[in-house]
């Protein structure tokens, strides 16, 4: 019985372990160059993937994303706080969507690609209503 519950318990924390973990590493570049020792306050990138932030919002490949840089321990958080759409839009991003830079130390260069990982913020897949033959009628 000892045995059983250590198992059943080892599993539930690996579960919430698991979920915890659950990220998004998106790969974008850098539209001007920047250290990541001391990077600028305002900092302007390229989404090199499609990433959906949550159910509204989707920032799509080749999207430009202006972020304002939060310093951390040793690295730096990326807050997007506008994208410019393929319409050459410039929209505003009213949520906070902190992503965390993955990398080294050293100097990003123009179109240079780096990663940024954003926290999960909801799945990926979202169920949508598809009205049948009978719905028309």
């Amino acid at each position: 019985m000892k045995k059983l519950f250590n198992v059943i318990t080892a599993l539930i924390l690996t579960l919430s372990i698991g979920q915890m973990a659950n990220a998004k590493t998106i790969q974008v570049s850098a539209l001007e160059d920047f250290s990541t020792a001391n990077p600028p306050q305002v900092l302007h990138v390229q989404m090199n993937a499609n990433t959906r932030l949550d159910y509204d919002l989707m920032l799509f490949q080749g999207y430009q994303v202006t972020g304002k840089i939060v310093p951390q321990n040793g690295g730096f958080a990326f807050v997007p706080v506008s994208y410019v759409n393929f319409q050459e839009e410039q929209l505003p991003i009213n949520k906070e969507y902190s992503a965390f830079y993955k990398g080294g130390q050293g100097i990003i260069r123009q179109n240079q690609p780096f990663l940024l990982v954003f926290p999960e913020n909801g799945p990926d897949t979202f169920q949508y209503y598809v009205p049948s033959q009978s719905d028309l009628n």
